[in-house]
Order: C-alpha cells, then sequence, then structure tokens
C-alpha cells in the first residue's frame, strides 16, 4: 500500500512515511447423498434483492475486530495495524452446517456454531480458541492430522514481541474444542506473518507449509532505493516439509530468491499455474516489494518466474485469488491493488508520475508494476494477460479480499472484492498540510501522534461485486445486488451457510460488525447447482482438480480452501449450473494422480465422491495445433531501438513517438523465384536485408547504401518495381519522434534495385520533401502502367498530435510529383496515418484508397475520374474515429465485394471511448509559455475530466497550482473548468471507439461495424495477415501487436500474444485458444510478414521493437 503520512522520526526509524513520489507508481464411484434433485422453476421472483444483509439479532454473529484508542497510534510504528483480521469457514463438527471463525487482532477470535437456518452460536469460550490480545492476521483451514475433523492454523503478526507471535495451530478435538499443537508439529513460526497455505508441493502424500511473512522495516518500504531495500532487514517467507507428522524448515534450500526474499506479503495462494500437475506459488506484495510467481521445479524448489510468466503486475498489491475463471480449464489470477473508481478520489490520492523511480526498478530487475488491480489470464501454456481493463475491473480502490466464485449459479464465476481502509494516508491535501505541521519535527509526542492521527480523513467505501458476463467482460451489481454498504472490510469468505444451494458471503470488518450476506439466488433467479465434497481419506485433497461437463461445455475447479485474503472458504466444491437439468459428467483428478468418474449426475444436490474407488486417468490426446513457434530460427534479425525519452519535451504524451519499427517487406529481389526479407531498423543501427539462397535458408547480405544511411530512423518499407524494369525496388520511410527542426533525418528513401539484389539511393526520383512518416503503398491510381504512392505523415515531431503532410506522389516515368492538393486535397492533412490500402471497394475496376491513422476517423477515398474524393455515403465510417493501427481487406463473406478488418488500440487499455463519451485530446499554449501543452480528457459520470492529475499537468503548466490550490479543487474541476476559453482555440481530436473491428461491405458505399470477439481485444492490433490458415475454404485473420510505450502512470498495453481468427464464410469469426493455434507472439510486435519457402510452405515472419524476431511456421 502506498503510505503518504506526515514525515514523522520515532522509535530510530528514519522515517515512517514517505511522501509519494512513486509512479502510480471410466466408473461410477463415490456415494451421492439422498437428496431430492428439485429442478428449478422457470418462472422467478425478480423483485428480491440477491443478497440480504442479516445483523447480529437475526444470526447470532456480533464479532467487531474494533482497535482501542492507545492500540491505534501503534500505526506510526507497525504501518499494517489496520490490515484487518480473516475468516475462516469449515464444518467443524461434521454435522453438515458450515461454522465460522473469526480472527481478532486485538479483540478476542471467535467461532461461532452454525445451529441450521442461519443461526449461529458464539463457542469461543468452550473451544478454546479466543487468544485475546495475539493479533491473529490470517484464518487457515486445514486437516492436518487426517482425522477427518478440520483444524485452524493462525497466522500471527502485530507490533509485538516474537514469542507472542509465535503461529498458532489448534487441533480439532472432534468434540468442538481445539487444543494448541503449533509447537509440537513445529510450525511455531515467529515471523510478522499475515497467511499461510497448506499443500503437497513435493508429492509425497502429505501437507506441508508455506507461510507468509511480511517485513517489518517501514523506513525503506516505499523509498525505492535500490541500496537501501538491499540493507534493508527482512523477515523472509517460510517454507516447512512434513515428515511424519513433524514439519521441517526448508527455506534455505527452496530456491526462493534471497535479492528480494522477505517483501511485504498480503496475498498467498496456491495453483497449478504452467499444468504439470505439480503446485505452485502466487505471493502478492505490498510497497515495492513485487509479486512473486513460484514456479514449482518438481525437485523440492521453487523458481520466481514472475516477469518470464507475466508482463506486467499490480504495485501495491493486496490479496490474492486463483480459479478458472473463463471455464477454458487453466487456472488464473486476480490480485487487487488501491487504483479508485471515482474521479475525485483518484485526483486526490495519486501520487505524482516519476519515471526515474518507475524504471529504476526496472533495471534492478523487477517486473513492471502499476497501480491497478490485475486479471491475469492463462494463455493456456503458463503464460498470463492481465485483462484487468478489459473485464472492467482494474479500479475498485483499497481492495482486499478478492473471491472468484459463482454466486448466481449461471455457470460463470463472478468476482467479489472487499473493500476499505481505516486511514485516507495517501490524501494529498492532508499529508500537505500536516507535513507543514509536523514535517520538520522530530521524536513526536503522544499527544501530537493523536492530533496528526485524529485529522487523518476515514473514508469507509462499498465492496464490490461483478457478474462475469460470459465474454471475459464483468458487470458491477453492488448496489443492485445490494452489497452497496459502506465499510472497512478485510478479510472475506464464501459458503452455502443456509444449504439451500446459493453461496452466503461473510466479511471481517474493521469498526463495524461483520457483514453476514445471505443469498437469495436460488429464491431470485431459479439456476440450477452442484455440489461435490471430496473424501479423501489420508490422501490430501488440496488442489484436486474436479472437472463438470454440462451440455458439452466444462467447469473446473480446485480444492483450494486458502483464497482471497487471509481467509479460508468452505471445503464443498460449489458449480452453478444455470438451467441445467442434467450434469453430463463430474471428473476428479485427486492429486495422488488417480482419477474418479460419475456420469448423468442429477443436480441440485450434494455428492460425495471418495478417493478408494479412484482408477488411473484417461491419456489425454495433444491437440495438434497450426502453428509452432520456431526455436532455430531462419533469420535471425535484432532491432535494436535508441534510447530516446519522448516525455522529456512533451512531458504529458500519452506514450512514446520514437519506436515505430520495425516494419518488413518481402520480396523476391534477385529474380531467383525466392522471397527475400527486408527489416527496417532504429536509428544509428543499418535496415537490414536477408536473401533466401535456397528454400528456407537465409544469409544477411551486406547493403553499403543502408549502412550509410543507418543515422536515419527507418520506420516503413515497402517493395515495389517503379521503373518497370522487372526488379522490385525499394522505398524506406524515416520517422521517429527524435530529430526536432532536422529535416534531413526525415527524408524518405527510394532505393534502386540492380536485378541482383544491389540497391541504391536514387535520390532524384523523390520530391524533395520530408516527414516522420511509418505507411507508405503503391498502386497503378492512375491506370498508366506505372505504380503511383501513397505516403502517410506519421506524426509531427515535438508536436504531438498535430497532423503532418502526407503524400499522393505520382510516377511519371520513374520520377515522382506531388499531386495530393490537386488530386487528392483530403490526403493533405488527414491525420496521423498509420496504415492504408488500396482496394476496389465499389467494384468499378479501379483502386480506391483507404486511410487509417491515430485519433482518426476510417477514411474511404473514392477514385473517380482522376481524383480521390471521400465518400460521402460512408458517414458511419466517419463517425468511428480511433487509435487505428492496421487495416487488411479481403471477401470474408462471400459476397463478392471486399470488406475490411482493422486493428485499433483495443479494448484492454486504460482509456475508453464511445460516441457518448468520446476520449479526447487538446494541445495548446495554454500557458502563454511559448510551448504546447498536451492535455487528455475522459469521461465520469457525464462530465470531462483531465485524465492527468495535479502535480504532472502544473509541472507542465504552472499556473495550475496557482488556480487550483489543493488537490481537491482540481478533483473538482472539469476541463472546462481548468482551461476555459482556451479549449475552443486548441486543437481537439476525438476519439469514439478503440475496439478492434469488422466492417462489412453492403454495397453502394454503405458499410456496417461490428466489434471483433473480446479474445481479439486484448491489446492494439499492429499487424495482420489474411489468408485460409486451416484450409477450410474461409479466410481468416492472424493478428499481433502491443504498445509498450504508455507514460508510467498507464499499463502499458502488452497482453496481447498474437491470435487467429478462423473465419466462417460470413463475416464472423472465431478465436483459437493457444491450445488450437500455437500462436504465441508476446512482446512488443510491430509487423509480420508471410514468406513463401516453396510451393507448400510457408512461414511467419514477426518483427519485434528492441528485440529479436520470431518466426510462427504452419
Amino acid at each position: 500500500m502506498y503510505r503518504n503520512m506526515p514525515k514523522i522520526n520515532q522509535m530510530g526509524l528514519n522515517k515512517v512515511f514517505a511522501i509519494l513520489s512513486i509512479f502510480l507508481i471410466v466408473i461410477g464411484c463415490g456415494s451421492e447423498k439422498k437428496e431430492p434433485a428439485k429442478l428449478a422453476e422457470k418462472k422467478v421472483n425478480n423483485t428480491l434483492k440477491m443478497f440480504e444483509k442479516l445483523d447480529a439479532a437475526q444470526t447470532g454473529i456480533s464479532f467487531n475486530n474494533t482497535i482501542s484508542p492507545d492500540q491505534e497510534l501503534v500505526f506510526y510504528d507497525f504501518q499494517y495495524q489496520f490490515n484487518g483480521g480473516g475468516v475462516g469457514i469449515a464444518d467443524f463438527d461434521n454435522d453438515g452446517l458450515s461454522d465460522v471463525f473469526f480472527a481478532g487482532n486485538e479483540v478476542s477470535n471467535k467461532l461461532y456454531l452454525n445451529l441450521g437456518e442461519l443461526k449461529f452460536e458464539d463457542i469461543t469460550d468452550k473451544a478454546n480458541v479466543g487468544q485475546l490480545g495475539s493479533w491473529v492476521s490470517g484464518v487457515t483451514i486445514v486437516d492436518i492430522n487426517s482425522d477427518g475433523f478440520q483444524d485452524i492454523y493462525l497466522s500471527r503478526g502485530g507490533f509485538n514481541p516474537a514469542e507472542q507471535r509465535k503461529n498458532s495451530l489448534l487441533i480439532n478435538n472432534g468434540d468442538l474444542t481445539f487444543t494448541e499443537a503449533a509447537e509440537q508439529y513445529g510450525i511455531a513460526d515467529t515471523g510478522f506473518t499475515t497467511q499461510s497455505a497448506f499443500f503437497d508441493y513435493d508429492l509425497d502424500g502429505d501437507l506441508d507449509l508455506f507461510v507468509m511473512n511480511h517485513s517489518n522495516t517501514w523506513s525503506t518500504a516505499d523509498d525505492l532505493n535500490i541500496d537501501k531495500y538491499k540493507k534493508r532487514q527482512v523477515t523472509e517467507d517460510r517454507l516447512y516439509n512434513n515428515e511424519n507428522g513433524k514439519f521441517n524448515d526448508v527455506t534455505p534450500n527452496a530456491g526462493f530468491d534471497p535479492e528480494i526474499a522477505g517483501g511485504y506479503g498480503l496475498g498467498v495462494s496456491v495453483g497449478d499455474f504452467n499444468n504439470d500437475n505439480y503446485p505452485d506459488l502466487y505471493i502478492s506484495n505490498d510497497y515495492d516489494s513485487p509479486d512473486r510467481m513460484y514456479i514449482n521445479q518438481q525437485d523440492g524448489t521453487f523458481k520466481n518466474e514472475t516477469k518470464e510468466r507475466t508482463t506486467h503486475i499490480a504495485l501495491y498489491s493486496m490479496g490474492n485469488d486463483v480459479a478458472d475463471l473463463n471455464n477454458d480449464g487453466f487456472i488464473d489470477v486476480i490480485a487487487l491493488d488501491m487504483s479508485a473508481e471515482d474521479h475525485v478520489r483518484i485526483k486526490t490520492q495519486m501520487g505524482a508520475m516519476a519515471p526515474e523511480k518507475f524504471y529504476e526498478l526496472v533495471r534492478f530487475g523487477f517486473p513492471l508494476q502499476y497501480m491497478y488491480n490485475t486479471l491475469q489470464l492463462n494463455n493456456g501454456n503458463g503464460t498470463f494477460s492481465d485483462i484487468a481493463q478489459l473485464a472492467g475491473i482494474s479500479s475498485t480502490d483499497w481492495s482486499w479480499a478478492p473471491l472468484m466464485a459463482d454466486f448466481d449459479n449461471d455457470g460463470e464465476k463472478d468476482i467479489f472484492i472487499s473493500n476499505g481502509y481505516r486511514l485516507d494516508d495517501r490524501d494529498n491535501d492532508y499529508n500537505n498540510s500536516a507535513n507543514k505541521l509536523y514535517g520538520k519535527r522530530h521524536n513526536l509526542t503522544k499527544e501530537e501522534r493523536r492530533s496528526v492521527f485524529d485529522g487523518t480523513p476515514s473514508t469507509p467505501l462499498s465492496n464490490y461485486i461483478y457478474k462475469n458476463n460470459g465474454d471475459l467482460t464483468f458487470s458491477k451489481k453492488t448496489f443492485e445486488w445490494n452489497l452497496g454498504e459502506k465499510s472497512f472490510s478485510m478479510g472475506a469468505a464464501f459458503a452455502d451457510l443456509d444449504n439451500d444451494g446459493d453461496l452466503e458471503l461473510i466479511t471481517n470488518n474493521l469498526e463495524s460488525e461483520a457483514f453476514v450476506y445471505k443469498n437469495n439466488a436460488i429464491e431470485k433467479l431459479g439456476n440450477n447447482f452442484l455440489r461435490v465434497n471430496l473424501e479423501g481419506n489420508k490422501t490430501p485433497l488440496e488442489q484436486s482438480k474436479v472437472v463438470i461437463t454440462v451440455n458439452g461445455k466444462s467447469q473446473t475447479q480446485f480444492f483450494n480452501p486458502t483464497r482471497g485474503y487471509i481467509s479460508s472458504v468452505e471445503t464443498v466444491i460449489h458449480f452453478g449450473l444455470g438451467q441445467a437439468t442434467n450434469i453430463d459428467r463430474v471428473e476428479v483428478y485427486w492429486t495422488n494422480g488417480k482419477y474418479s468418474v460419475l456420469e448423468n449426475v442429477n443436480p441440485n444436490q450434494t455428492i460425495s465422491i471418495n478417493i478408494n474407488s479412484a482408477v488411473s486417468p484417461p491419456k489425454i490426446k495433444k491437440e495438434k495445433q497450426l502453428f509452432t513457434l520456431q526455436e532455430n530460427l531462419a533469420i535471425e534479425f535484432l532491432h535494436a531501438e535508441n534510447d530516446h525519452d519522448d516525455f522529456k519535451k512533451e512531458i504529458l504524451l500519452p506514450h512514446r513517438n520514437s519506436q515505430h519499427g520495425p516494419e518488413i517487406a518481402v520480396a523476391d529481389v534477385n529474380n531467383d523465384g525466392l522471397e527475400d526479407v527486408f527489416f527496417c531498423n532504429a536509428y544509428k543501427q543499418p535496415s537490414v536485408l536477408y536473401m533466401q539462397e535456397s528454400p528456407g535458408v537465409f544469409k544477411k547480405k551486406n547493403v553499403p547504401a543502408f549502412i550509410a544511411d543507418k543515422n536515419k530512423e527507418d520506420v516503413g518499407a515497402h517493395f515495389f518495381d517503379y521503373n518497370n524494369d522487372g526488379h522490385m525496388d525499394l522505398y524506406v520511410a524515416s520517422g521517429g519522434n527524435e530529430f526536432v527542426d532536422q529535416t534531413n533525418s526525415y527524408k524518405h528513401r527510394l532505393y534502386k534495385n540492380d536485378g541482383k539484389g544491389n540497391f541504391t539511393n536514387d535520390y532524384r526520383s523523390l520530391p524533395d520533401f520530408a516527414v516522420s512518416g511509418k505507411e507508405v503503398t503503391s498502386a497503378d491510381f492512375d491506370g498508366d502502367g506505372d505504380l503511383d504512392l501513397f505516403v502517410g505523415g506519421r506524426l509531427t515531431p515535438a508536436k504531438y498530435p498535430f497532423a503532418p503532410r502526407s503524400y499522393l506522389l505520382i510516377n511519371n516515368n520513374g520520377v515522382f510529383e506531388d499531386k495530393t492538393k490537386e488530386l487528392a486535397p483530403d490526403l493533405m492533412n488527414p491525420g496521423l496515418v498509420t496504415d492504408a490500402k488500396w482496394f476496389d471497394y465499389d467494384g468499378d475496376k479501379d483502386l480506391d484508397l483507404m486511410v487509417v491513422g491515430e485519433w482518426m476517423p476510417l477514411l474511404l477515398l473514392k477514385n473517380e475520374n482522376g481524383k480521390l474524393s471521400k465518400v460521402e455515403s460512408a458517414a458511419n465510417l466517419y463517425e468511428n474515429t480511433g487509435w487505428w493501427y492496421s487495416i487488411e481487406t479481403a471477401d470474408f463473406d462471400g459476397d463478392g465485394d471486399e470488406d475490411i478488418v482493422v486493428g485499433n488500440l483495443g479494448l484492454n487499455y486504460k482509456y475508453k471511448a464511445s460516441k457518448d463519451e468520446p476520449f479526447q485530446i487538446w494541445c495548446h499554449d495554454f500557458d502563454n509559455s511559448g510551448s504546447l501543452d498536451i492535455v487528455l480528457g475522459y469521461y465520469d459520470h457525464g462530465a470531462c475530466f483531465p485524465v492527468r492529475g495535479r502535480t504532472c499537468s502544473s509541472q507542465q503548466m504552472p499556473f495550475i497550482k496557482e488556480k487550483f490550490p489543493t488537490f481537491n479543487d482540481f478533483a473538482s474541476a472539469t476541463i472546462e473548468d481548468i482551461y476555459g476559453s482556451q479549449l475552443s482555440d486548441a486543437l481537439n481530436y476525438k476519439a469514439t471507439t478503440f475496439a478492434n473491428s469488422y466492417i462489412e461491405n453492403l454495397g453502394n458505399g454503405k458499410f456496417k461495424i461490428s466489434k471483433l470477439p473480446n479474445e481479439l481485444q486484448f491489446s492494439c492490433v499492429q499487424s495482420m495477415i489474411i489468408k485460409d490458415f486451416n484450409k477450410d475454404g474461409n479466410l481468416d485473420i492472424l493478428g499481433a501487436g502491443n504498445l509498450y510505450t504508455a507514460e508510467v502512470e498507464t499499463p502499458r498495453n502488452d497482453a496481447s500474444i498474437g491470435f487467429l481468427a478462423l473465419g466462417n464464410g460470413k463475416g464472423q469469426f472465431s478465436f483459437q485458444p493457444y491450445k488450437k493455434s500455437g500462436v504465441f507472439l508476446k512482446g512488443d510486435v510491430k509487423d509480420m510478414a508471410d514468406v513463401k519457402i516453396n510451393d507448400d510452405e510457408s512461414f511467419i515472419i514477426v518483427g519485434l521493437n528492441d528485440e529479436k524476431n520470431k518466426i510462427l511456421k504452419y
């Protein structure tokens, strides 16, 4: 969490809180309980709220995790003072009803016995589990001695001496009493423990233990000084191996990275992330310490593979949860952070942009970290893509416990998130005022501490719940489902407390009674369910997998009670079924490698499956993938990007504009019947030509002309025969954002080919112009037998987003003339052009032109009477402005005309756009300083607000601090309030959609635009190849691309691994997951090209910014 309290030196701490300068920062087996299957009625009562809060008078649960006034002030020495306690739910007396345990910090723990009908009895004293004042954080439920009764392991922390921090193991005696046994078992860990998890990491048939401790060094927790970080005192996480019931500390030999061991752990989950049947660990860490995905190496050790398996993570990570969220059979991961949802809290509690701090951590070897929730979707190969922005769950404020479960029983797992923190210690206005009073003070008295504490704002918040829409997106249902009461909710757990077939929710609140929410989904929605109780006898159940199949679709769940944040959920596995009336198959994959199956199971019951009748699992046939990522590359090209800080001159840029390459061009340049490959390269790196000497064998060719021009940034390339001599010549577009007022650096080049692959710069054939470009494409526009050119201007260096010139160059016997103004005036300054395509959209036998770009509409120009003019009938194209990056055309629906697919920013980015609430940019000299200022605007509740905060905005425009003295003043101001009448003088663009899209050509100049499937929206699409890859007669789409250049307050667009979308011949496309497609193009992909090897063989060559190329074979 980021801590923003006044600077206070006390008790030897150099600094308690640093003012935030970080960036944002096949057999039937088992038994069925004799419960009649009652199928849901189709007519249901939709008038009820789905959840109903029950008070203490109704339930008997009155637990309140209060902190005394004196204990509150310990916060200045122990920053996890208000992190709350957990919940544990289990059937402790085996009567078929789930009981509830609450962890108390300063107060006593509480155990409530379920009496039925949601009535509970406090049996804490009888059970001997109170432990008053022991500062319990985490609750882990486990049958540690395999006697059939659930035991309780308690993780302790607090500002207490080591002896009082010993973790506690409460053995269930079978009579609702418990006996302390942590010392006996060897797990009385004295670290500052947040939570612990039991799992059989070595698969030897018994449960081992991972204990997640946090550092107690607060002075450098958020300092980001790497030297201090290395020297800080750590409290290591610990791994205990179970040997015949005695646990031994094997941490030193477990492979935990000592360089980053001892973080600020707040969440731990166990799951098989790489699908090798060995349990792995995900640890979410607070402050600057990164999350860790520890992969089980199958030899008793773990390896931190966070950077290899994710592309970025949350920054101030809280709780996390693992589950198969999209029903594809693979475990996904959600980790929570503290980004607010509403504009005012975003602007009053956000920190200043600090790129130097961001990149210092990256240089230290940490993964990229952003202050947003992450939803890491498993790609099916053990790597993950964060789709939290697409899912709509990225910002839920100061969040703690995520829980993925099917709360409405529709067959899709929903997401609950607990929320709220006792102190708004990130409030910038309060911290500014407090620092004036106390910033220079040392050794504050108790009274002064009290003054600081009482002056800190405190805002209880609503918890969140999201309904899974079944398409990787979620709808917020907090208030509709009646979970909107504000609180400081931390630990949370779910269970079917009344055995009616839906999941209740319980939260452990700070400073208020625990929430008990009865779920009325059964009564309100009428969906069916199935509950599965696993009986493992002496075999550990943890990480056993249960798969049900209903109407050909599967759901997967894992036995994993340790969930969310410092809590444990019920041990029965719950499936929602929607309106299904039969379960085709229930399969259990036990941790000992055995397998059980039931078929044709009735819904609306709890079934028990015992391991005794398990058999060997069936062999699973591996699907053949369409593509294979080649390891031994026929071509090895390294694009070496130069380091240029675009933000130094343009502080408020949304992203860098100096990293647009490489582009790839393919042609047979020596007329030997084999295709050769050209790669653009970065500034000071010569572009490269690879000659195909024999099928699939390439050799780099040194071209002196390319070496001579290496001081230009090559970002666009196009082979064409400009002089009709039968040889493929090469046009190279210069681009980038580095060379302000250096005209020569942006001169484009036309290289003449002698027919043998030798190229010389024919500078006389091009008109004298210079533009930072990218796209160039040729066609015989005027029908005179030679190829003319469209050259798109990509940007005006250091003047984003002002549009540069673009050019229609007419070929006159090998010499080009700029005829844009005369023949295509709409192309003079169309925008920030990224791509263009010549095609005959109207079937009149001449080539028309579509141009796309950043902040641009979809511009379609008709070729008529020797001129290009805007197609007025295509009005809906012009209404769809976006950040378009790529375009391809083909007849996808088989009706004889060419349709269009266009790559946009994608829907998985922080920026959102619609026609009613467009994403906007203004550019003007707002402060009369002589330099241009960029203002980005987005909508919140119908009003347009600035994207960037007061700190970085005032760094560019100092008047903002004077006009808005406080962060709250700035947060309450709209764009118009801040910039006033000057907005009318500013350049203004609006983006109305960021969706990657399909455009159906309806004929007569009419078009229909549709959003492509959500699996194709993970990132921007920089490049596409259209081909019938699966040879079914229909055209498919291979797409790839990312955008790694975002400013550090915005998570970079890096979730795409490429995609294959199979066409059905009707203009519809189905996404093919990795296990079927084999497409895995992780990285900052900028271009792809299809290279022919022989008549029967081709491969896709992929260009990545600042990285080696990749090759997909098919």
